[in-house]
C-alpha cells in the first residue's frame, strides 16, 4: 500500500474518531442534564428553611382555581364538575419516590372514604399516567399536570394535597403519605 492509498484510510478512522468523541460527549451532556433538572425540581419544590405549612401553597379559606384538564385519554375533567362535594386534590408525579409509596395508601383511602371525591394531577406523559392507574387500579380521575396549574395553585412539591370543600374553598392542605395522614387532612387536624 502506497502512502497516497493509506491517506484515505487515515482520514476515514481520524473521521470516525471524533465522531464517537461528540457522541460520548452528548451523552454526558444528556445525563449532566437530567442530574441538574431534577436538582433544580427538588431545590424548587422544597418549602425554604423555616417554612411552615402556613406559607406554602394556597391560603386555607381562599376559593380553589378554576381547574380544566385532560385524564391520559384526553377527556376534560373539571373541578367544577365535583361542585358540592368535598375534594381530595392531590398534586403528584409518576417519577416521584415519595408518591410512589403514597399509591397505595391514596387508593385505600378513597375506598374506604367515597363521600370524598380524589382527583389526581398527575406530572407525566399520558402512556405513565395510564399505566399508573392500571397498576395502583386507581378508581377516581387522573389528570395530566400543565405546569401553569400548578402555579396557580402555588405547588411546593409532591405529593401535595388541597382539601376543595363543597362550595369550592380550600379547608386544608399539606404534605402525606399515608392513610392516617390523609384521613387527618381531610378531617382538618394535625396528624
Amino acid at each position: 500500500m502506497t502512502t497516497e492509498s493509506k491517506l484515505p484510510l487515515v482520514l476515514l478512522l481520524m473521521l470516525t474518531g471524533i465522531v464517537l468523541s461528540l457522541m460520548v460527549a452528548i451523552i454526558g451532556l444528556f445525563v449532566r442534564m437530567n442530574q441538574l433538572q431534577e436538582a433544580v425540581l427538588a431545590a424548587l419544590a422544597a418549602p425554604p428553611a423555616g417554612a411552615t405549612m402556613q406559607d406554602v401553597g394556597l391560603e386555607v379559606g381562599t376559593p380553589a382555581p378554576a381547574l380544566i384538564l385532560p385524564d391520559p385519554d384526553g377527556t376534560p375533567i373539571s373541578l367544577a364538575d365535583f361542585a358540592g362535594r368535598r375534594v381530595l386534590l392531590v398534586f403528584s408525579s409518576v417519577s416521584c419516590p415519595a408518591c410512589t409509596e403514597m399509591y397505595p395508601h391514596l387508593r385505600a383511602f378513597s375506598e374506604a372514604h367515597r363521600e370524598v371525591q380524589v382527583v389526581m394531577v398527575s406530572r407525566g406523559a399520558a402512556e405513565e399516567n395510564r399505566a399508573l392507574v392500571e397498576e395502583q387500579g386507581f378508581a377516581f380521575p387522573v389528570l395530566m399536570w400543565e405546569d401553569g396549574v400548578a402555579q396557580e395553585y402555588r405547588v411546593p412539591g409532591t405529593p401535595f394535597f388541597y382539601v376543595v370543600d363543597g362550595e369550592g374553598v380550600i379547608a386544608n392542605k399539606g404534605f402525606g403519605n399515608t392513610q392516617a395522614q390523609l384521613e387527618a387532612l381531610v378531617e382538618g387536624r394535625a396528624e
